[in-house]
C-alpha cells in the first residue's frame, strides 16, 4: 500500500475495462481503523492491514463501490455501512447506514451529492488532514479530472450543478475511488473543474 500521509494509505487494482486504477482506503481514524469503496487485497497488502490494525468498518461512497466488501467483512469481522440513501439499492447484507452531515469515526464529514449517479453517492471530508475523499462524483484520468458519461445520471444538468456543494471546502489532497487524485492545490483545481463542467445560471 501507498502511504498517503500518516495514517492514510491507499492501494489499487487495475481495471481493463475502464483503463484506469479502482483505490481503497485504509484510514487509521479516532473511532478506529476503517476502509473505504476498497477493492480485492494481495496477501501482502493484507499483512500490511494486520500489522497496522484490523479495520472495525467499511464505508462506500455508493452502492456501485461494494467491490471487495463483502470478502473484507467476512475476513475482519468489520462492520458495513454504506449511505442511507443507497441502503435499498445494495445487493449485500449491510450492517447500517450514516446519512448527509454526519461525523464518521470522528474525522470523517459525510457530504452528500445531489442528483449523482446513484441517491446516496457522497464524499468524506477530513477536516484535519486537509483531505477529501470522492467515490463517482468526480474521476482521475490521464488527462486530467472528468465526469462518468450523462448516460449514468438521471439528470445530468443536475448531477453536474451537484457538485458546488463542495466548493469552499479546504483541502490539499483529493483522493478518488477511480483514478488518478491530486497531491497538492486540490481545494482550488477542483473548483476551477467544477466552474468548467457547471456554470452559473446566468
Amino acid at each position: 500500500m501507498k502511504s498517503v500521509v500518516p495514517g492514510v494509505y491507499q492501494w489499487s487494482v487495475f481495471n481493463e475495462e475502464k483503463g484506469l486504477n479502482f483505490n481503497g482506503l485504509y484510514l487509521q481514524c479516532q473511532g478506529g481503523p476503517l476502509l473505504v469503496d476498497p477493492p480485492a487485497l494481495k496477501s501482502e497488502e493484507v499483512a500490511e492491514i494486520q500489522g497496522l490494525g484490523v479495520p472495525k468498518f467499511i464505508y462506500l461512497t455508493n452502492k456501485h463501490h461494494t467491490r471487495a466488501s463483502a470478502e473484507h467483512r467476512e475476513r475482519w469481522g468489520a462492520k458495513l455501512l454504506v449511505p442511507e440513501d443507497d441502503r435499498a439499492l445494495m445487493e449485500i447484507p449491510v450492517d447500517g447506514t450514516f446519512s448527509d452531515g454526519e461525523l464518521i469515526a470522528g474525522d470523517l464529514e459525510a457530504i452528500n451529492l445531489p442528483d449523482s449517479k446513484t441517491p446516496g453517492e457522497c464524499a468524506f471530508y477530513w477536516r484535519g488532514k486537509k483531505i477529501l475523499i470522492l467515490g463517482d462524483a468526480i474521476i482521475g484520468k490521464a488527462d486530467g479530472l472528468a465526469l462518468l458519461p450523462d448516460e449514468k445520471f438521471k439528470d445530468p444538468h443536475l448531477a453536474r450543478q451537484g457538485l458546488r456543494v463542495l466548493q469552499g471546502l479546504e483541502y490539499d489532497r483529493l483522493l478518488l475511488g477511480d483514478g488518478e487524485g491530486i497531491d497538492a492545490d486540490a481545494a482550488r483545481k477542483v473548483e476551477a473543474f467544477i466552474d468548467s463542467v457547471a456554470p452559473q445560471n446566468p
